[in-house]
């Protein structure tokens, strides 16, 4: 067969991936006698060429990711702008999905996005995180960067061809296929300091021709370790403004060390021990500080105000990447059974270890609650009778139970993850009976052991309250601190089947049909330490799940080319989960070629999303909140600071009556070649979902009067504030624990705008010059957390912040990146210019005293007020992270033989993190920017 269309789209764009600008006009190229091998692309179950589908599709190609200097794909995913900012990356300790990286399409989290590989499920990672939209992760380090020959985006949601959950779109990655030869590849990267560095080395050796050995067989390797770099290092932050604000890399750290602090009650039987009494400060004397607000960011409620204490050195455990291993492999065979079947097989097997340093663990004077998987919570607070003799009060005549702050320094702090996937693929296809037909066996498992280092094992701490034990005893005894495992694994096995075939005639063509099946088994299983489950261990919650269920599904889909100008797909699917009724969602698309210059293109379709299984099953997952403001009791008389910088326990429980979430999508868009060398794609979608499973808002619980009876306070009258006639507050008591049930949300609704420029010029003797922007638009992203609830737009915001009772994070409007690349004979350089637009830190939204979502009566700046960060606006008096825009440089020569060298220069201008007051330790997102500055990736192929 001659050359595909594709392919021909392809040269005539200058540059590989540009699949979406094969116009109508790029149809013409062929000769009149040409024949054109048609494929199948992502989205559809149907072979054609890419000009004819309706849906949105953005390629991305082995040349392009070369030039984006990525080092793993979780790095590339984060450089396509229709990404949004709830990816997880990990490079620092902390959260549910440590260990992970994940991609979210249109900010709707990773559970609204489905990945695949050579068009198939992966398997979720076994975690079970609770936050908004990231029920199911699909881990990005278990697949290789090297073994990519491209990366396919449907940017339209392709749940009637891949599954009814891919609401928010679909992520294909396509490996090397029929691939002969050899190719080794070695790369080092970091920044201008020898910081952020990653060495690698991958390869791949394929053997055997399809037509003239009736096999091909090949094996792809990736090999890659990351340094740690701790905060310190990070340079390419606002360091003035962070350590202004937050106290980033200052003197001062913490009051809380191995020298302990203790304290007495406000008022003998309040149960309140916010009174300093004193403080060991046998320390270096270089050491000890005296509380005040000059060492941020302490607050001027802060009980340490005016006292000395020993500080503790924490920055030095603070990471801005953790340490990392990863290798992955992949073997494929195909073999050609006879004139019309073909076998083929596919094994990979992929193993990332990560390490994150941390801070040792510590006592506090609060009072605690230890949570057992199941039954109430056991609350402890370190309190010392008179007669302890580390009471500092003991023999006196004021003789006081006191309380402690202590850190265990002797044990180790941080956590270290092992992540592991394997894949094994069987399958046949073939063609009969005009019938083109493929089926497979896939079973894909993944699974985590986790270690989180140095947490307090309850029953002997307690013995420093039931026993009078010495702290210093308690600190020596062995196990005291544990490290405590965490195992989970996740697995999917899965047979479908699928054929398609051409049955009459149209004025346009052939009318396609494709029609397929699939039983599908679900697993996930997580267990956590027998001691958490039991309520044994200080500060750790527990993760939870046992649970497995069958999915059975058919899918069918139509093309019907009714004139040769319009092309009409239809397509269903109906999918049937164990517990819940059947539910059939179609999907609808026409593309219109008005001219030889221009067509355009819509599409419709519905989604149905199953709860996960740690949504449903018994178990559920335990969290902590830090930094969380209580409202009732932050800036009043007769609390403290920790009111206003809460850490409390809370349970996210399981909901058996929870029903499915639901979505309606719909894009339409054009696509322009107003000149042969000129093309543009213009699309506007828009998603709507409803009965989203989430968490209730922990916001929404505490400020509710009706849902009192999930919040837990401190029921010692002692601790309760008092109203401006002096009476107790009832129930005001300083927060201990929460419950937030999953439950079905009010909805999200968001659109925008993609567009997409291609320029290609022919510079004669000079070479050839290939220009791309990318760009998507956020129109609007409006949540309602509630059924009920106002919807109210988000975009441009930090979204819990502008509105508290949602958890979305921050929604930047424009994400865009504009590359060149200039080729003459062995040089090519590319250079890409990236941009995010700034993030509103204002608050404008809460429950109200009514228990409803309202506006507050004037905005205000969450961050800049008195008991948050007062400095916050004199640096930023619009209240927004800033937008960033940077600039990145590859350069590539194939002068030698077989040999391809490339230097990639990201970030070239060395332009900072903007600074985000909501991650106060790091100073910026690093879901949305990077802190690694410019950055160097010296790479060397070699092709045999």
């Amino acid at each position: 067969m001659k050359k595909k269309l594709i392919v021909q789209a392809i040269a005539l764009l200058g540059t590989a991936g540009w699949s979406e600008f094969a116009t109508a006009q790029i149809q013409a190229a062929p000769a009149a006698d040409a024949p054109i091998e048609r494929v199948i692309v992502t989205g559809s179950n149907l072979k054609r060429t890419s000009t004819e589908n309706p849906s949105v599709v953005q390629v991305i190609s082995k040349k392009e990711i070369e030039q984006s200097g990525a080092v793993s794909v979780a790095d590339l995913m984060a450089k396509v702008p229709a990404l949004g900012s709830s990816n997880q990356v990990d490079s620092r300790d902390g959260g549910f999905s440590k260990g992970l990286a994940t991609a979210s399409l249109r900010n709707l989290g990773s559970a609204s996005t489905l990945v695949l590989i050579n068009g198939r499920r992966m398997s979720p990672a076994a975690y079970a995180d609770p936050n908004a939209g990231q029920s199911t992760q699909y881990d990005l380090n278990s697949i290789p960067l090297s073994a990519l020959e491209r990366v396919e985006i449907l940017k339209d949601g392709g749940s009637a061809v891949y599954g009814s959950d891919a609401i928010a779109g679909v992520i294909n990655f396509i490996t090397k296929s029929n691939f002969k030869g050899g190719d080794i590849t070695a790369q080092r990267s970091q920044d201008g300091y020898g910081n952020f560095g990653r060495s690698g080395i991958s390869g791949a050796y394929g053997f055997g021709d399809l037509e003239e050995d009736r096999f091909n067989a090949f094996v792809a390797f990736d090999f890659s370790r990351r340094d740690r770099t701790p905060i310190a290092e990070a340079r390419a932050v606002h360091a003035d403004q962070s350590r202004a604000m937050d106290g980033r890399l200052s003197s001062y750290y913490s009051s809380v060390s191995q020298y302990p602090v203790f304290f007495k009650e406000s008022r003998l039987g309040s149960g309140s021990f916010n009174r300093y009494v004193s403080a060991d400060l046998s320390c270096n004397p270089a050491d000890i500080r005296t509380g005040s607000t000059a060492l941020v960011p302490m607050l001027a409620s802060d009980v340490m105000i005016g006292n000395k204490f020993c500080n503790y050195d924490g920055w030095q455990y603070e990471d801005a990447q953790g340490k990392a291993e990863s290798s992955n492999v992949l073997a494929r065979a195909e073999f050609k059974v006879d004139a019309n079947i073909r076998a083929f097989a596919e094994a990979s097997y992929s193993k990332s270890e990560l390490e994150y340093a941390g801070v040792s663990r510590t006592l506090s004077r609060n009072k605690t609650t230890v949570f057992p998987k199941d039954g109430p919570g056991i609350s402890f607070q370190p309190i010392l009778g008179v007669n302890h003799p580390d009471n500092p009060t003991r023999g006196t005549a004021g003789a006081v139970p006191v309380a402690v702050n202590y850190r265990f320094t002797d044990a180790k702090g941080g956590s270290s993850n092992e992540n592991t996937s394997t894949r094994l693929l069987a399958g046949l296809k073939g063609s009969h009976f005009n019938w083109d037909w493929d089926t497979g066996l896939l079973y894909n498992e993944s699974k985590r052991h986790q270690v989180s280092n140095g947490f307090l094992y309850l029953p002997i701490v307690q013995r420093l309250v039931t026993e009078n034990v010495p702290l210093k005893t308690i600190a020596g005894t062995p196990g005291v601190t544990v490290d405590s495992p965490l195992d989970g694994k996740a697995s999917i096995t899965q047979w479908d089947i699928k054929g398609s075939t051409e049955l009459g005639q149209l004025a346009g063509g052939a009318i396609g049909l494709a029609v397929g099946a699939e039983l599908k088994q679900e697993k996930m299983s997580i267990v956590p330490d027998a001691r958490t489950v039991k309520g044994e261990i200080i500060g750790l919650a527990n993760q939870y799940s046992q649970a497995k269920r069958d999915v059975r599904s058919v899918f069918s889909e139509v093309r019907l080319p009714v004139l040769k100008s319009v092309d009409v797909e239809l397509a269903g699917r109906y999918d049937k989960y164990d517990g819940f009724s059947g539910s059939f969602t179609p999907k609808a698309g026409v593309k219109w070629t008005v001219s030889p210059t221009l067509a355009v293109r819509g599409t419709y379709s519905e989604g149905f999303r199953a709860p996960s299984l740690t949504q449903m099953v018994d178990g559920g997952t335990q969290y902590f909140l830090n930094s969380f403001e209580d409202k009732l009791r932050c800036g009043k008389p007769g609390a403290d600071a920790t009111d206003c910088l809460k850490s409390l326990s809370g349970v996210a429980a399981s909901n058996k009556d929870l029903v499915p979430e639901t979505s309606k999508s719909f894009t339409a868009g054009l696509i322009f070649s107003p000149a042969n060398n000129f093309d543009i794609l213009f699309d506007y979608y828009n998603i709507r979902k409803d009965k989203e499973t989430d968490l209730m808002s922990p916001v929404a619980v505490i400020n509710d009067p009706k849902l009192a009876s999930r919040v837990k306070r401190d029921q010692n009258q002692g601790t309760w504030l008092r109203d401006a006639s002096n009476n107790l507050i009832p129930n005001s008591g300083p927060l201990i624990s929460i419950e937030t049930p999953y439950i079905n949300a009010g909805g999200t609704r968001t659109s925008g705008i993609d567009l997409e420029l291609a320029l290609r010029n022919n510079l004669g003797a000079y070479g050839k010059l290939a220009s791309r922007l990318n760009a998507s638009y956020t129109l609007s992203y409006k949540k309602a957390q509630s059924e009920g609830d106002p919807m109210i737009d988000l975009v441009g915001t930090n979204g819990a912040v502008y509105n508290d009772t949602t958890s979305v994070g921050e929604i930047p409007r424009l994400r865009a990146s504009l590359s060149s690349t200039w080729s003459i004979q062995q040089h090519s350089l590319t250079a890409t210019a990236n941009y995010i637009s700034s993030i509103s830190m204002m608050a404008a939204y809460s429950v109200q005293e009514d228990g409803r979502v309202g506006p507050y009566e004037e905005p205000y700046c969450e961050y800049g007020r008195a008991n948050r960060n007062e400095n916050y606006t004199k640096f930023y008096p619009e209240c927004k992270v800033k937008s960033m825009a940077t600039l990145d440089l590859a350069y590539a020569y194939t002068g030698f033989r077989n040999t391809v060298l490339t230097f990639n220069v990201a970030n070239a201008f060395n332009t900072k993190a903007p600074y985000d007051p909501s991650y106060s330790v790091a100073g910026y997102n690093s879901a949305l920017h990077s802190a690694r500055g410019r950055f160097f990736t010296v790479k060397a192929n070699y092709k045999f």
